[in-house]
This record gives structure tokens, C-alpha cells and sequence, in this order.
């Protein structure tokens, strides 16, 4: 008996070890570094999982440290706990709404895609890999984006242009229409990431901040043939406020 716990702790501690190495994993990769049963492996993540060692990604499914077990990179914690408070505000919003809730940090330079919740409506239309979790968002032309600039000073937001290559007229219409509506919107046809999806989309979003300060920001996409931007505004903008409002309270 004593000798089983003994093997199940060092199995756990080699998963964790991983984890920590690999920054985020899923379940194959895990028993392929292991060498273990990919029953077992499951079994330990389960455990961990309960044990407030390991966070599941809603979309990529892959697992990760939580925040309260990384050390050293305070920026990285930081971002993990925006998750990880994030998630079931995340879930919700987007089963209601049936749109994709995606949620980004800014780190000052560049904006990272760090949750993104489907909703079990679109679940079919989105590939296993076509994930966007892990990738940046672009500043002047996805909706976290714009939403981000609208946070920040004139003469950073140039700077960031310039740093970015992003022609002057450019980024002054991109910051224009942001202030003008409210609110951060795709540039329709605009897409950054590596992985494609088989439909164009369409995004608005909204800054979230933390302690007076800009964190990131959330975003409601969908399929460009599924619903006008008009449509979605009336009827879930108030949703994705309140969601941001809730987010907020748990990081102060």
C-alpha cells in the first residue's frame, strides 16, 4: 500500500515537472513524456485538477499550472489568475450568448489570445486545430486590439504603431472608429493568426482593467455569415459588460 502511494506521487510530481517545463500540455503529450497509461495519466490529472494543482483550457484543452503554483515569472502568475478567474464568467457568457468569448493580456507591446471559450452550438464548426490560444492578436485590426488602444496614450499608441508597421492612416482610422463607437471591432476580412478557420469572423470587444490599470481585454466572435454587427450589439453588448464588470471584482 505504501508503496503505491509512493509511486503515485512521484508519478503526480513527474506530471507537475512537466507542466512546469512545457508551460501547457495535453493529455497524449503527457503520456508520451510519462511513458505512462494514458488511463493513469488521466486519473492524476483528475487528481491534480481537484487538488487546485492543474487548470484545463476550455477550448485547446490542454492543462497547465494554476497561478498559485508558478513561481519566479510574476507577469505569467499574473495572467494565469486573470484566467483562471475569468473561466466560468467565460463559459457562461458564451453558452448564453451561443458566440465565442475569447479573452487577451497585454503585456505593453503585444497582445496574447489567453482563453477562449466555444459555445456547444459552434463546438462542430471549430476545428481541433484551429486553435487560437497562445497566439497574438493584432493591435489595430482585431477587436481586443482596438479595444486596448482606446486605454492607452496617444503617443503610445504611435509608438506601438510604429513598432508594429502599421501605416499612419491606418492607425489613425483604426483608433478613430474605436473611440467614436465604444467599443473595439474586426477589420472585416482581417485575419492574423497561423492557424485558419474555414468562415471569416466578426469581433467586438472591450477593455478589461485591474487596479486602474489595462489588463487586456474580452471579445465576442462569431461566423461573419451568422449575424451584422448591428444584430449582435443590441443584443449582447450588455452581456459581455457585465461579464467584464464581474471579471474585474474578482482581480481586484
Amino acid at each position: 500500500m505504501e508503496t503505491g502511494t509512493v509511486r503515485s506521487v512521484e508519478r503526480a510530481l513527474a506530471i507537475v515537472e512537466l507542466l512546469g517545463e512545457h508551460q501547457a500540455l495535453g493529455l497524449e503529450e503527457l503520456h508520451y513524456l510519462t511513458r505512462l497509461p494514458k488511463a493513469t495519466v488521466s486519473r492524476m490529472l483528475l487528481t491534480l485538477q481537484d487538488q487546485g494543482w492543474v487548470y484545463r483550457g476550455l477550448s485547446d484543452r490542454r492543462y497547465r499550472l494554476r497561478a498559485q503554483r508558478l513561481f519566479g515569472d510574476t507577469q505569467q502568475r499574473f495572467k494565469r489568475q486573470v484566467v483562471e478567474s475569468a473561466a466560468p464568467w467565460l463559459l457562461e457568457l458564451s453558452e448564453r450568448t451561443g458566440l465565442v468569448v475569447d479573452l487577451s493580456c497585454f503585456d505593453g507591446e503585444r497582445l496574447e489570445v489567453m482563453e477562449s471559450a466555444i459555445p456547444s452550438v459552434l463546438r462542430k464548426l471549430y476545428p481541433n486545430n484551429c486553435q487560437i490560444v497562445g497566439q497574438y492578436a493584432s493591435l489595430f485590426h482585431s477587436a481586443m486590439g482596438k479595444a486596448c488602444l482606446t486605454q492607452l496614450p496617444a503617443e503610445e499608441v504611435q509608438r506601438l504603431a510604429g513598432r508594429n508597421h502599421v501605416a499612419a492612416d491606418e492607425h489613425y482610422r483604426a483608433c478613430e472608429q474605436t473611440q467614436h463607437q465604444g467599443f473595439g471591432q474586426r477589420t472585416e476580412g482581417y485575419w492574423e493568426y497561423p492557424v485558419r478557420l474555414p468562415f471569416l469572423i466578426r469581433a467586438v470587444a472591450l477593455p478589461v482593467r485591474a487596479n486602474g490599470r489595462l489588463v487586456g481585454s474580452m471579445a465576442l466572435h462569431w461566423p461573419m455569415h451568422q449575424a451584422p454587427v448591428e444584430r449582435v450589439l443590441n443584443l449582447h453588448m450588455g452581456s459581455l459588460e457585465e461579464t467584464i464588470c464581474e471579471v474585474q471584482r474578482t482581480l481586484v
